[in-house]
């Protein structure tokens, strides 16, 4: 009878450690999963909650304009109008222009800061400039811009 207590001791707590050992592999994972989806599900709130769109383009010379309206409900901040990518070019020959002010390049202002708040906010239009440093040429062309979140529209034109 000692002899069955003292194996039932040893099998429980082997059992015990099993568990512990389990539990301990198993919960950075269940940790990393978790975070993962939250991350994911704030990325998709911020992606559903962003949009814009192209409501009108002109050229002149060598430079291309380009208006474009914030019509979702995120306020872009300048950092991340700054870091959206703009292509433009021919339909068949168009580029990523990088934003400064040596050409090639792009700049922007909000062209109605409603609230003064140098953020691009709802409703708010900006004026898009490039400046491609060649002549902008009779023919079909395209524009996009990809915010820093990849929330895009385009936008075909003939000059």
């Amino acid at each position: 009878m000692a002899e069955s207590a003292i194996t039932l001791s040893i099998i429980t707590i082997a059992c015990i450690i099993c568990a512990t050992v389990l539990v301990s592999a198993m919960y950075p994972a269940m940790n990393r999963a978790v975070s993962s989806a939250v991350s994911t599900s704030v990325l998709l709130g911020e992606r559903i909650e962003t949009s814009v769109a192209i409501i009108a383009a002109t050229n002149q010379s060598s430079y291309g304009f380009f208006w474009v309206k914030n019509i979702g409900s995120t306020q872009l901040a300048p950092s991340q109008i700054e870091h959206s990518d703009i292509f433009f070019g021919e339909t068949d020959n168009f580029r990523r222009f990088s934003y400064g002010s040596v050409a090639p390049s792009w700049n922007y202002s909000i062209e109605n800061d409603n609230n003064r708040n140098g953020r691009w906010d709802f409703g708010e239009t900006i004026k898009i400039t490039i400046n491609t440093s060649r002549e902008i040429t009779r023919g079909d062309y395209y524009f996009k811009i990809v915010l820093y979140n990849a929330v895009s529209d385009e936008y075909k034109f003939s000059i």
